[in-house]
């Protein structure tokens, strides 16, 4: 799984917690807070981009994410080092 699989994923599930958000709005260097998610849909866009990555990450590791691209570095660099 390369990285721009996994920003296909936490896009997808951002438009699943968040269906009003225009596609083109979901971009690297924006954060879920600017488009519109509050802390229960971030959650639920965190729990569902493990599922689908095949992680299980305790809550803390997001802590100091700010962005959808640092999610996304984030979900990659574990995955590479769980999967190689």
């Amino acid at each position: 799984m390369d990285r721009s699989e996994i920003f296909g994923i936490v896009a997808r599930q951002i438009r699943a917690v968040l269906p009003d958000v225009p596609q083109g709005e979901i971009r690297e260097d924006r954060s879920m807070v600017e488009l519109g998610a509050n802390s229960m849909d971030r959650v639920d866009v965190l729990v569902g981009s493990m599922e689908e990555v095949g992680l299980a990450l305790p809550m803390t590791s997001f802590l100091g994410v700010t962005s959808i691209g640092g999610l996304v570095d984030l979900l990659w660099s574990r995955h590479q080092a769980a999967h190689g």
